[in-house]
């Protein structure tokens, strides 16, 4: 038997002053009135509805999708999976949604027992190529790893940026990933009675966005050094940074491989999906701002073209990823 846990709530921000509520339809939205305050609580915010005569119906799916359509009709003029709370479900996307003009994100619990929005945000960022990235009050606190983008599937388009679980469910299990009260990522699966732990982020200090400082990396040993091509300097140990053992050259470049990295923060890169890494290569070379490349993604042996054009930000190393 799987656990009872709470994966989506329409009113966390406004909580009943009892339990004397009703959840109906009407004027064409699902709403949450107060029946003891007199009050509305929560609804769906739906205006310029064209089958105003036809019925509607509210339904909760099988995947755990509350929604609400036409009686006549499979199309959800409402569904839940677009406002998430803190957990996402199999079939649920994150991110920029284009058609629907929604940017999906997670939001923490305050506490273990108060589900009220916390400080915690999990959001999947619109760049060239997407990561997921932990804010804490509205700081970036982590940034996704390789770990991570071999658990979801992603989609990059013009219509959206959206990261879902890579993951199969069937009756008798169920997995999620949640953001919890405290600010950590983890994808849990259920079968039966039993709880598996599949995924579990930030691990250790070198998660940390950046925690090193530009043009460094954390290592295994949780300690900072410079990329290979750079050298600390400072006058203290306090304001010590790693800076270009010698300028960057348009007609004289020598390219280090690193292997097991996280690749660098990508809000700043030139991104070429068709391209393989050879050609990747050449163009960095006639690029006299390209500082490094990389295939844009690593599985079965890499493909696409990533090029970074300034500083290389949040990098770490791993023990056998990247």
């Amino acid at each position: 038997q799987l656990p009872n846990i709470v994966v989506w709530i329409a009113n966390r921000d406004h909580p009943l002053s009892n339990s004397t509520a009703t959840l109906k339809i009407s004027n064409s939205n699902l709403i949450l009135y107060d029946d003891h305050q007199e009050r509305l609580v929560w609804n769906t915010n739906l205006i310029n509805q064209v089958n105003v005569q036809e019925s509607l119906v509210a339904e909760l799916l099988d995947n755990g999708n509350f929604v609400l359509r036409y009686n006549n009709s499979k199309f959800f003029i409402w569904q839940s999976f677009d406002y998430p709370t803190d957990t996402l479900l199999p079939g649920m996307k994150l991110g920029w949604d284009g058609t629907k003009n929604l940017n999906k994100n997670l939001t923490s619990w305050t506490s273990l027992s108060d589900p009220s929005s916390g400080s915690y945000l999990f959001a999947i960022e619109h760049w060239n190529v997407s990561h997921g990235l932990i804010y804490s009050n509205g700081q970036v606190e982590f940034r996704t790893g390789p770990r991570y983008r071999q658990l979801v599937t992603i989609i990059e388009t013009k219509e959206e940026t959206s990261h879902s679980l890579n993951v199969t469910t069937n009756i008798s299990s169920v997995s999620l990933l949640q953001l919890t009260y405290v600010g950590s990522l983890q994808l849990m699966e259920f079968i039966g009675g039993d709880i598996n732990t599949l995924y579990y982020f930030p691990n250790d200090t070198c998660d940390f966005y950046n925690t090193c400082g530009d043009n460094s990396y954390c290592n295994t040993s949780n300690t900072c050094a410079c990329i290979v091509g750079f050298h600390a300097w400072g006058l203290t140990k306090s304001n010590m940074r790693c800076v270009r053992k010698s300028q960057l050259s348009c007609h004289e470049k020598e390219f280090k491989k690193i292997s097991n990295m996280k690749l660098p923060d990508t809000e700043y890169t030139i991104v070429e999906t068709k391209v393989g890494l050879e050609e990747c290569k050449k163009r960095c070379l006639m690029n006299c701002n390209c500082t490094a490349f990389a295939n844009m993604d690593m599985r079965n042996g890499g493909s696409g073209c990533v090029m970074w054009t300034g500083d290389l930000v949040d990098v770490r190393s791993y023990d056998n990823d990247g």
